[in-house]
């Protein structure tokens, strides 16, 4: 018995997993996005596309959660008639699927339904426009209101949810009789309800002690699980002489959850099917033999069965193998990322200075990142700050001054002046990518202006990036037809709230690494866009992105992101594939 159900649970995943990732891609592509950020996420699941993509998975979870314990009842029918095949159950299931499939489309109407009205009402209740609408803002400052609209939702519905679960608890025996019996739907349909007249209480009761106990049960399982996960993978990836042993464990670990599964099945199955069968004895309504009359399988009809299933192993053993090849050359391909030096060379010389940029090339990092503003007199100067107070102690506004008047109060201090960003484009374009940041501390756009002057001279790789989303749609706007084929534009984000339009038309994303998680980097890259994650200054946060998959760093510590890299690139694939499952299991 539990050989079948493994059997057919490897056979449904098989079936519906790459079906489910195809409806996905198809509804969220009609929707009108490839990819699910926070803030879309319940946008998306509020329009009629993410609708079909509930309703289909309520259907298949169903179909799939009876077409398991319909293997089990099959199995202790058979038991019944002293006979332990496997192939007839098989044979069974795919002769009466089409039954089986209408009792299951019939059964999870009312739950359809249901879900339908709470998603209307919902939009009706909310009228939400959730674009750019952040879930998680939401929840932790919108809460009274919140729950508001969900007692609104539960007594609109009430009537609908009382309906349901009358009809259903009537049909309840519907799934077993269509297995055994061989008559019309509508007959099918008569006698479940007549079967369940008299035990309707104790069908409610029982599947609310069925679904309370395994809520219980998953809940204390999972805060088991998540309690030992992390020191146990602490344990096994501190020393490489125990990472079988981390894979004995995980083994074990899906061999229980199986196991469970098959136990939880087990026991609803049986449960329906002795019911059955008591409730078919007391009521006369079905003899002996009709009911196992779908029981009888010919020669003929086993054969064919078993080619059936030869071909479906040969089949999910290839794909199998395919998915595995394909992860395998994912893990084993360098996605290490590059690194840029943060503000010319990091902490090894002064910001944005010339020195820092000579130390960034020497170190053979790719990229660069200055931060670019322009002057009174129309001149881009590689400056961060809004003033020179921080870097020499004058108040001197870098936007309310000329070049030469920075340049005067540097030389008076002795120290070497910004450099201008045409000075550094001509002298080290063609040895490092120049990643440079547009600043601006007021709402002119000259900056955007001078910039659209100047970028078309050079045909280099090179990133312009900013945290102002004007100030660079500007920029995009005015070199849409003059645009160098190697320039790129990155959107910078230092919150997690909220989603810029511009972000969908952009070559990159640069995010903070506070807010920048697994989920976030997938989504990112779904959309064919880069992902850097800023600024990263540690070892371990340097590894855990780069095993994580990001396209670069932005680091202050160029030297120290180079020899992580570098640790990274001479890890066996047993070693890396392990670090990089930890950090995904610890986000």
């Amino acid at each position: 018995m539990l050989a079948s159900f493994l059997f057919v649970r490897c056979a449904l995943l098989t079936l519906f997993v790459p079906l489910d990732i195809w409806i996905s891609s198809k509804l969220m592509a009609f929707h009108g996005v490839s990819a699910i950020a926070n803030q879309e996420l319940l946008s998306f699941f509020l329009s009629p596309a993410g609708f079909l993509l509930s309703l289909w998975f309520i259907t298949q979870l169903s179909f799939a959660f009876f077409v398991e314990h319909s293997t089990i009842s099959i199995l202790l029918a058979q038991h019944d008639l002293g006979k332990r095949s496997i192939l007839d159950t098989f044979g069974l299931i795919l002769q009466r699927s089409f039954r089986v499939a209408k009792v299951v489309l019939a059964q999870s109407l009312g739950i359809s339904l249901l879900l339908s009205t709470l998603v209307w009402c919902g939009r009706w209740i909310y009228g939400l426009m959730l674009n750019d609408w952040d879930i998680n803002y939401y929840l932790s400052h919108q809460m009274s209101s919140l729950w508001l609209a969900v007692g609104l939702l539960v007594l609109l519905t009430l009537p609908i949810v009382l309906l349901v679960l009358r009809y259903w608890a009537s049909w309840w025996l519907a799934l077993p009789l269509s297995l055994f019996q061989n008559c019309s739907q509508w007959r099918l349909f008569k006698q479940a309800q007549r079967l369940s007249q008299g035990i309707y209480p104790h069908i409610l009761l029982g599947h609310i002690a069925w679904l309370f106990g395994r809520v219980v049960i998953i809940a204390i399982i999972a805060k088991g699980i998540l309690f030992v996960l992390e020191p146990v993978l602490h344990w096994a990836t501190y020393d490489p002489e125990r990472y079988p042993w981390l894979m004995v464990a995980t083994v074990l670990l899906i061999g229980v959850a199986f196991l469970l599964s098959f136990v939880d099945r087990f026991i609803y199955a049986s449960c329906q099917y002795y019911v059955l069968r008591l409730q078919t004895r007391r009521h006369k309504l079905v003899n002996e033999e009709e009911r196992f009359a779908g029981l009888m399988q010919s020669t003929e009809r086993r054969i064919l069965l078993s080619s059936v299933m030869v071909l479906f192993i040969v089949f999910a053993s290839v794909n199998g193998y395919s998915d595995v090849r394909h992860f395998v050359g994912h893990l084993q391909t360098n996605t290490s990322g590059y690194v840029t030096a943060h503000r010319g060379g990091g902490f090894a010389y002064p910001e944005n200075s010339e020195a820092g940029i000579q130390y960034a090339i020497s170190l053979g990092v790719q990229s660069t990142e200055i931060d670019v503003q322009i002057t009174k007199d129309g001149q881009v100067v590689v400056f961060h700050d809004r003033d020179l107070g921080r870097m020499l102690g004058s108040h001197l506004v870098v936007e309310e001054a000329s070049y030469s008047e920075i340049v005067a109060a540097y030389q008076a201090k002795n120290q070497v002046p910004p450099p201008l960003l045409k000075q550094l484009l001509d002298d080290y374009a063609d040895d490092i990518e120049f990643n440079i940041e547009l600043k601006r501390y007021n709402r002119s756009f000259d900056l955007a202006l001078a910039m659209a002057e100047l970028l078309p001279k050079y045909q280099q790789a090179m990133i312009v990036s900013s945290l102002d989303v004007e100030l660079l749609a500007r920029l995009m706007n005015k070199m849409e037809a003059s645009r160098p084929e190697q320039l790129r534009y990155a959107l910078i984000y230092a919150a997690s709230v909220g989603e810029s339009e511009l972000e969908r038309e952009v070559d990159m994303l640069m995010l903070s690494d506070q807010w920048l998680d697994t989920w976030r980097i997938i989504e990112i890259q779904q959309r064919e866009q880069e992902v850097l994650a800023w600024t990263i200054n540690n070892s371990a946060a340097m590894e855990r992105l780069f095993l994580l998959g990001v396209d670069g760093i932005i680091t202050d510590e160029p030297k120290l992101a180079l020899e992580a890299k570098k640790s990274i690139e001479q890890m066996d694939f047993s070693e890396r594939a392990l670090r990089t499952l930890r950090h995904w299991l610890l986000l």
